[in-house]
Order: C-alpha cells, then structure tokens, then sequence
C-alpha cells in the first residue's frame, strides 16, 4: 500500500472513530465563544467552565498544529467528507453531475463564514438569542445524532441544516469553506511555521494545478503560507503532487513521515482534551 493510501487511511478511520466518541467538539467550542460574549454583555466576570476551556484548548492547538481539528475531528467536516462522497457515487453510478460552484466564485464565497460569524457575535451581544431560536442547523445535527427528532419549532434549522446538506453534495467541505463560525475563528489564528505546509514553486511541473485542483478549500500552496489559515490540513494535495515535494513549513524534516507526526498529534489532542474536561 503506497503512503499515500495509508495517509487517507489514517484520516478517514480517525474521522470515523471521532464523529462516534466526541461528536460535539465543535458546538462546545463555539459555546465557548457565546459564553464569553454574553459574560461580557452582562458585566459578569468569565469564569472557567467547560465550553471556554475546550474553546481554549482548540485554539491552542490550532496555532501550534494548524487546523488538524477541522480536517480529521469536526463532526461537521466528517459528516461533509461523507455527503460529498456519497454524491460522488450517486452521481457516478446515475451517469449525471449536479451543478458545480464555479470555480471563480469559491475564494469569494469564503467571505461568507467570517461574515457568519460577526452576525452571531453580534446576535449573542445585543440579546437576540430568543428572537432566533430553533434556526440553528448545529442543534438540529446534534438532536438527530442524539435520536431526537427536532420539533417543528425547529423549522428554521431544519431548512438550513438541509441546505447544508445539498450544499455538502455539490462542492466538497462546503460548510468549512463557506459557513462555519468555528472555522473563521480559527483561520484568523497564526499558526506556527513548522505546522503550515508549503511547496517551492519552481520545482512543480509547468501549468501543474494538481494541489490546487484536489484542494477542498480552494487554496493554492506556496513556499510562503501568508493565507494559510483556510487550511484544513487534509494533506490531499500531498496525495497527487506528482513530484511529492509539498510539505510541512519546516522543510523536508517530516517530508514523508507525516504518518508518525498525525499520530503524535492525535495523541497530544485527545490528551488535551481529556485534560480539558477534568479541570
């Protein structure tokens, strides 16, 4: 088996075992983020809980690993890698494509999440929660993974989240590119050199996109990550680089070892976490 394989291998087998045992990391950390907003808004002082220090830990983590959690973790993201795929062999076997984003529109459409994420902020300022309750598609997810079917209170949301859905078949992490707060957050946080991975121009074959191409968020790699916040961290544009020369910031130190460097991550994460949640 190329390494290639075994890099997917590893990642869709921890994306499974984590949409399965900690499903709702990613609403605990965005709590966290309302949490602080409304302390603020009410003058009471930000005490340690639960949601702000997950919402702690994974920002962390994100400026030393960079966004590991959205490419291998978030239920979110998984359940997009699913639809996506599960598209793709309906469209295969039924011989018809749905739609495409043009491919112009996609680095404009990244826009929309930071733009979602200054309106929920704005929401948890001004007290406007009530007035939106029951349009959250994050809430439908997690009754329907809980067993629970939402009530028709609940219609809001449950148009989004099916929108969301649609959205996930057409263009792949459709969600994370385009509408998740979490992500905007943590596209805004610098990550370290040795976490962002890069590619030296010159070396590709002439007019190759491949990486690019493969890239679920759209973005391109070069040897100087400035915009590399929008990265997930997939490695997939490591998986059909026909050169196999994109790799971690640090140069060819874990060029090829990315295997033994996603498990000590994973280790380091769950850890964390597990540290988080007793505290």
């Amino acid at each position: 088996m190329k390494k290639r394989d075994i890099r997917r291998l590893v990642r869709q087998l921890i994306q499974i075992v984590f949409f399965l045992w900690m499903p709702a990391l990613y609403t605990s950390a965005f709590s966290g983020v309302r949490y602080v907003i409304e302390h603020i808004r009410e003058g009471k002082p930000v005490e340690q809980n639960a949601f702000l220090i997950m919402l702690i830990a994974l920002c962390g983590f994100t400026i030393i690993f960079g966004r590991f959690f959205c490419g291998f973790i978030c239920a979110f993201g998984t359940l997009g890698d699913g639809m996506f795929a599960f598209s793709q062999w309906v469209q295969k076997k039924r011989k018809k494509r749905l739609p495409k984003i043009p491919d112009n529109w996609g680095k404009r459409m990244q826009v929309i999440k930071y733009i979602v994420v200054i309106v929920l902020i704005g929401i948890y300022a001004l007290n406007l929660t009530d007035k939106f309750k029951g349009s959250s598609p994050w809430e439908v997810f997690s009754m329907l993974y809980s067993g629970t079917i939402p009530s028709f209170s609940y219609l809001a949301g449950w148009i989004l989240f099916l929108l969301i859905l649609i959205g996930m078949c057409m263009k792949e992490r459709f969600f994370c590119q385009y509408l998740c707060p979490m992500g905007a957050i943590f596209a805004w946080l610098p990550v370290l050199p040795f976490s962002v991975l890069s590619r030296d121009r010159e070396k590709c074959i002439p007019k190759c996109r491949a990486c690019q191409v493969t890239c679920p968020v759209d973005m391109e790699i070069k040897r100087d990550q400035k915009e590399g916040g929008e990265c997930i961290h997939c490695m997939q544009c490591m998986d059909v680089c026909p050169k196999q020369h994109i790799c971690l910031g640090t140069g060819k130190k874990f060029n090829g070892n990315e295997i033994p460097f996603i498990l000590i991550k994973l280790v380091l994460f769950i850890l964390i976490c597990t540290f988080a949640e007793n505290l």
